[in-house]
């Protein structure tokens, strides 16, 4: 398919450069994470579900939205996943995405992600919960990554709800 005389990136790309950039975010943080368990702090602490919650946010979440919205803002369009895979991330219309664009996409795709933080740490952390049971938020993140997959498989531009909403498409990069 293509925009002009862009191509627009295949589902499997897509997904395998996401694989790609959650397992270097997943190794990242993990490292700096277990760092800091070692030393204690900051769990020692962290009493209440919300606590824990704020300290994922600023340690993790943040990180990685900021990895997402700055790469895909930059001048090459893309995150390290992207890169490896050739594809990036433009407008519709095959221009770069403002900087609005790109925190708007982010928050949409990321979403399911967050909402899996909210419904493990709130109003309980799930292990601290005497009856834990599965999470409504759980349920709708899992749903949510569905439809986003299913978005994507059902309209030309391969776009996800994320794309849509933001007006952004994913290219193969020329070569």
């Amino acid at each position: 398919m293509q925009i002009a005389d862009e191509v627009y990136a295949s589902i499997w790309r897509r997904i395998v450069a996401y694989l790609v950039d959650y397992a270097l975010l997943f190794a990242v943080l993990i490292q700096y994470l277990v760092s800091v368990v070692t030393r204690g702090f900051p769990y020692n602490l962290l009493k209440t579900g919300l606590q824990i919650e704020l300290w994922i946010l600023l340690t993790v979440s943040l990180p990685v939205w900021l990895y997402f919205i700055f790469s895909e803002h930059s001048a090459h369009q893309a995150t390290f996943g992207k890169r490896l895979l050739s594809v990036r991330v433009t407008r519709v219309t095959g221009a770069r995405i403002s900087f609005a664009q790109a925190i708007l996409r982010t928050a949409i795709k990321l979403l399911p992600w967050e909402l899996t933080h909210l419904s493990l740490m709130l109003p309980v952390p799930m292990w601290w919960d005497p009856t834990p049971n599965m999470r409504v938020g759980i349920v709708i993140a899992y749903v949510l990554l569905g439809v986003y997959v299913l978005v994507m498989l059902l309209n030309r531009r391969r776009q996800s709800l994320h794309d849509m909403i933001a007006q952004t498409v994913v290219v193969e990069t020329r070569k």
